[in-house]
């Protein structure tokens, strides 16, 4: 199926800004799935892919209210407020949202391991379309 990014998808997707992750808060058991639209990638609105993550990273997402329309329907299962980001040693992905497991914040942080070939083709994603962003410090690591 082709995906026609007209004035109007555009509005009905909340994506004016230009390009943005969103995660869907129910996408089963220890899978987390990411949309990204942005330049064309691996769909026509931009990126698409689902990981294996911790349970208690899906459980924490099917506790939020989806606020945002899937960039391939017109489902509302998603999420904002996803960032990607580079520290001194290691990538990790942050998600806002009260109860997750960032002690310093309202969020849930995962490490990625950029030597994946699917974190590899979110990296190139984030890259093209500037949704990378950059820390000159450590990343965060639980208790």
């Amino acid at each position: 199926m082709t995906i026609e990014i007209t004035k109007e998808w555009i509005t009905q997707h909340d994506v004016e800004g230009g390009p943005v992750l969103q995660v869907r808060v129910n996408a089963g058991n220890e899978t987390l799935h990411i949309q990204g639209y942005g330049e064309y990638h691996n769909r026509d609105y931009g990126f698409a892919h689902r990981f294996k993550v911790p349970q208690e990273m899906t459980q924490w997402l099917m506790t939020k209210e989806p606020t945002h329309r899937s960039f391939a329907s017109d489902q509302v299962f998603y999420i904002r407020d996803v960032a990607v980001v580079q520290y001194t040693d290691g990538v990790q992905l942050h998600i806002s949202g009260l109860g997750g497991n960032y002690t310093q914040g309202a969020s849930f942080v995962l490490d990625l391991n950029t030597n994946k070939p699917m974190v590899k083709e979110l990296m190139d994603f984030v890259n093209n379309n500037d949704l990378l962003t950059t820390m000159d410090s450590t990343r965060w690591v639980g208790e």
